[in-house]
Protein backbone atom coordinates (compact mmCIF):
# COMPACT_ATOMS: atom_id res chain seq x y z
CA UNK A 1 0.00 0.00 0.00
CA UNK A 2 1.47 3.15 -1.04
CA UNK A 3 0.59 6.62 0.07
CA UNK A 4 1.34 10.03 -2.14
CA UNK A 5 2.68 12.39 -0.06
CA UNK A 6 1.57 15.46 -3.00
CA UNK A 7 -2.07 14.17 -2.21
CA UNK A 8 -4.33 16.58 -1.20
CA UNK A 9 -7.11 15.18 0.42
CA UNK A 10 -10.04 16.48 1.37
CA UNK A 11 -13.87 16.16 1.34
CA UNK A 12 -14.10 14.66 -1.95
CA UNK A 13 -11.37 12.39 -1.59
CA UNK A 14 -13.34 9.48 -2.00
CA UNK A 15 -15.29 10.10 -4.94
CA UNK A 16 -11.90 11.08 -7.10
CA UNK A 17 -9.77 8.08 -5.73
CA UNK A 18 -12.74 5.85 -6.57
CA UNK A 19 -12.50 7.39 -10.31
CA UNK A 20 -8.48 7.17 -10.30
CA UNK A 21 -8.64 3.67 -9.24
CA UNK A 22 -10.88 2.58 -11.83
CA UNK A 23 -9.18 4.95 -14.27
CA UNK A 24 -5.19 2.88 -12.90
CA UNK A 25 -7.52 -0.15 -13.16
CA UNK A 26 -8.29 -0.13 -17.13
CA UNK A 27 -5.28 1.69 -18.29
CA UNK A 28 -2.67 -0.63 -16.23
CA UNK A 29 -4.21 -3.62 -15.27
CA UNK A 30 -6.30 -4.46 -18.86
CA UNK A 31 -3.92 -2.06 -21.22
CA UNK A 32 -7.34 -0.49 -22.10
CA UNK A 33 -8.16 3.31 -23.24
CA UNK A 34 -11.34 4.23 -21.37
CA UNK A 35 -14.07 6.77 -22.16
CA UNK A 36 -16.57 9.04 -19.89
CA UNK A 37 -18.68 6.79 -20.78
CA UNK A 38 -17.34 3.68 -19.43
CA UNK A 39 -16.72 5.75 -16.39
CA UNK A 40 -19.80 6.97 -15.98
CA UNK A 41 -21.43 3.67 -16.31
CA UNK A 42 -19.28 1.90 -13.74
CA UNK A 43 -18.73 4.05 -11.03
CA UNK A 44 -21.26 5.46 -9.00
CA UNK A 45 -20.03 9.02 -8.76
CA UNK A 46 -22.34 11.78 -9.90
CA UNK A 47 -21.61 12.04 -14.01
CA UNK A 48 -21.06 16.10 -14.03
CA UNK A 49 -18.07 15.08 -11.12
CA UNK A 50 -17.07 12.63 -13.58
CA UNK A 51 -16.37 15.23 -15.54
CA UNK A 52 -14.95 17.80 -13.80
CA UNK A 53 -12.35 15.17 -12.66
CA UNK A 54 -11.07 13.99 -15.86
CA UNK A 55 -10.89 17.56 -16.70
CA UNK A 56 -8.65 18.43 -14.35
CA UNK A 57 -6.73 15.41 -14.66
CA UNK A 58 -6.48 16.91 -18.13
CA UNK A 59 -5.30 20.11 -17.19
CA UNK A 60 -2.62 18.55 -14.34
CA UNK A 61 -1.01 16.41 -17.71
CA UNK A 62 -2.23 13.03 -15.75
CA UNK A 63 -3.67 11.56 -18.96
CA UNK A 64 -4.62 12.86 -22.39
CA UNK A 65 -7.82 12.48 -24.74
CA UNK A 66 -7.36 11.37 -27.92
CA UNK A 67 -10.82 10.72 -30.55
CA UNK A 68 -13.01 10.09 -26.94
CA UNK A 69 -10.50 7.82 -25.52
CA UNK A 70 -8.22 9.14 -22.45
CA UNK A 71 -4.82 7.52 -22.52
CA UNK A 72 -2.63 7.30 -19.04
CA UNK A 73 0.12 10.55 -19.57
CA UNK A 74 4.12 9.33 -19.63
CA UNK A 75 4.67 11.10 -16.23
CA UNK A 76 1.51 9.06 -14.65
CA UNK A 77 3.00 6.04 -16.11
CA UNK A 78 6.68 6.98 -15.19
CA UNK A 79 5.12 7.79 -11.63
CA UNK A 80 3.21 4.04 -11.32
CA UNK A 81 6.20 2.60 -12.30
CA UNK A 82 8.49 4.41 -9.55
CA UNK A 83 5.22 3.33 -7.32
CA UNK A 84 5.72 -0.22 -8.15
CA UNK A 85 9.43 -0.83 -7.66
CA UNK A 86 9.12 0.98 -3.93
CA UNK A 87 6.40 -1.30 -3.24
CA UNK A 88 8.27 -3.97 -4.88
CA UNK A 89 4.70 -4.93 -7.22
CA UNK A 90 5.58 -6.99 -10.09
CA UNK A 91 4.99 -4.97 -13.23
CA UNK A 92 6.50 -5.02 -16.73
CA UNK A 93 7.19 -2.52 -20.15
CA UNK A 94 5.65 -3.45 -23.30
CA UNK A 95 5.27 -1.83 -26.90
CA UNK A 96 2.12 -0.78 -26.85
CA UNK A 97 -0.41 2.49 -26.60
CA UNK A 98 -0.06 1.72 -22.52
CA UNK A 99 3.32 0.48 -21.81
CA UNK A 100 3.12 -0.51 -18.37
CA UNK A 101 1.54 -3.32 -16.97
CA UNK A 102 0.58 -4.25 -13.35
CA UNK A 103 -1.43 -6.77 -12.25
CA UNK A 104 -5.00 -6.85 -12.45
CA UNK A 105 -5.50 -8.69 -9.42
CA UNK A 106 -3.85 -6.04 -7.18
CA UNK A 107 -5.59 -3.02 -9.31
CA UNK A 108 -8.65 -4.61 -8.79
CA UNK A 109 -8.19 -5.13 -5.53
CA UNK A 110 -7.29 -1.03 -5.03
CA UNK A 111 -10.59 -0.65 -7.22
CA UNK A 112 -13.14 -2.51 -4.98
CA UNK A 113 -11.54 -1.37 -1.66
CA UNK A 114 -11.97 2.33 -3.03
CA UNK A 115 -15.60 1.77 -3.75
CA UNK A 116 -17.53 3.68 -1.24
CA UNK A 117 -21.27 2.90 -2.12
CA UNK A 118 -23.26 4.59 0.97
CA UNK A 119 -20.60 4.12 3.56
CA UNK A 120 -21.66 7.39 5.87
CA UNK A 121 -17.87 7.81 6.53
CA UNK A 122 -17.95 8.76 3.03
CA UNK A 123 -18.94 12.45 4.74
CA UNK A 124 -15.81 12.45 6.73
CA UNK A 125 -12.41 14.05 5.29
CA UNK A 126 -10.52 12.14 3.03
CA UNK A 127 -7.40 12.31 4.94
CA UNK A 128 -9.47 9.30 6.80
CA UNK A 129 -7.96 7.15 3.63
CA UNK A 130 -4.47 7.14 5.12
CA UNK A 131 -5.19 6.46 8.46
CA UNK A 132 -7.64 3.18 7.06
CA UNK A 133 -4.29 2.12 4.95
CA UNK A 134 -1.82 2.93 7.86
CA UNK A 135 -3.80 0.74 9.79
CA UNK A 136 -4.06 -1.76 7.42
CA UNK A 137 -0.37 -1.95 6.72
CA UNK A 138 0.60 -2.47 9.97
CA UNK A 139 -1.92 -5.18 10.66
CA UNK A 140 -0.36 -6.73 7.50
CA UNK A 141 2.32 -6.68 8.63
CA UNK A 142 3.25 -6.43 12.33
CA UNK A 143 -0.37 -7.51 13.38
CA UNK A 144 0.94 -7.81 17.17
CA UNK A 145 1.62 -4.15 17.60
CA UNK A 146 -1.20 -1.62 16.79
CA UNK A 147 -0.14 1.91 16.25
CA UNK A 148 -0.09 4.30 18.99
CA UNK A 149 -1.49 7.98 18.29
CA UNK A 150 1.67 9.33 17.48
CA UNK A 151 3.08 7.22 15.12
CA UNK A 152 -0.10 6.86 13.61
CA UNK A 153 0.42 10.41 12.87
CA UNK A 154 3.40 10.07 11.60
CA UNK A 155 2.41 7.08 9.21
CA UNK A 156 -0.49 8.58 8.11
CA UNK A 157 1.10 12.32 7.51
CA UNK A 158 -1.76 13.78 9.48
CA UNK A 159 -1.37 16.73 12.11
CA UNK A 160 -2.05 15.38 15.64
CA UNK A 161 -5.07 17.41 16.31
CA UNK A 162 -6.50 16.72 12.70
CA UNK A 163 -5.99 13.30 13.69
CA UNK A 164 -7.70 13.39 16.78
CA UNK A 165 -10.60 14.73 15.16
CA UNK A 166 -11.09 11.94 12.35
CA UNK A 167 -10.48 9.25 14.97
CA UNK A 168 -13.26 10.50 17.33
CA UNK A 169 -15.75 10.67 13.66
CA UNK A 170 -14.38 6.37 12.41
CA UNK A 171 -15.06 5.56 16.27
CA UNK A 172 -18.33 7.10 16.43
CA UNK A 173 -19.08 4.66 13.92
CA UNK A 174 -17.14 1.87 15.47
CA UNK A 175 -14.62 1.72 12.30
CA UNK A 176 -11.46 1.26 14.87
CA UNK A 177 -10.96 -0.04 18.37
CA UNK A 178 -8.37 1.86 20.90
CA UNK A 179 -6.86 -0.20 23.22
CA UNK A 180 -4.46 1.54 26.17
CA UNK A 181 -1.08 0.30 25.97
CA UNK A 182 0.05 -2.66 28.14
CA UNK A 183 3.29 -1.01 29.40
CA UNK A 184 2.47 2.33 29.52
CA UNK A 185 -1.58 3.79 30.01
CA UNK A 186 -0.29 7.25 29.00
CA UNK A 187 -0.63 5.47 25.35
CA UNK A 188 -3.35 4.66 22.85
CA UNK A 189 -3.05 2.00 20.38
CA UNK A 190 -5.56 1.53 17.44
CA UNK A 191 -6.60 -1.32 15.54
CA UNK A 192 -9.14 -2.36 13.06
CA UNK A 193 -12.84 -3.66 14.28
CA UNK A 194 -13.30 -6.87 12.86
CA UNK A 195 -16.87 -6.49 13.44
CA UNK A 196 -17.17 -3.48 11.22
CA UNK A 197 -18.70 -3.85 7.63
CA UNK A 198 -16.13 -2.41 5.79
CA UNK A 199 -13.76 -4.22 7.65
CA UNK A 200 -14.99 -7.38 6.77
CA UNK A 201 -15.57 -6.39 3.39
CA UNK A 202 -11.59 -5.39 2.64
CA UNK A 203 -10.43 -8.56 4.72
CA UNK A 204 -12.45 -11.07 2.55
CA UNK A 205 -11.45 -9.17 -0.85
CA UNK A 206 -7.77 -9.35 0.73
CA UNK A 207 -8.25 -13.12 1.60
CA UNK A 208 -10.00 -14.31 -1.82
CA UNK A 209 -7.74 -11.99 -3.98
CA UNK A 210 -3.81 -11.66 -2.19
CA UNK A 211 -4.66 -15.39 -0.65
CA UNK A 212 -3.83 -13.82 2.72
CA UNK A 213 -4.77 -14.64 6.27
CA UNK A 214 -6.58 -11.71 8.00
CA UNK A 215 -7.08 -12.00 11.78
Amino acid sequence: MELNIGQTTNRQSYRAANIKTRLLEQWFGWSNPVTRKFLKRNTTEDPAYIDRSINRYLDNGRCTETKGYLYPSESLTEDMADICIRAQTPHEWKKASIKLNISKDILGLSALMNERGNDPLRGVSGQLIRIELSIWEQLLSQRNLPLCSSELAHRSRIKKSTLTTLLDAAMKHKLFISTIDVEDERITRWTLNSRHSRNKYIKSLLEENVKTTVR
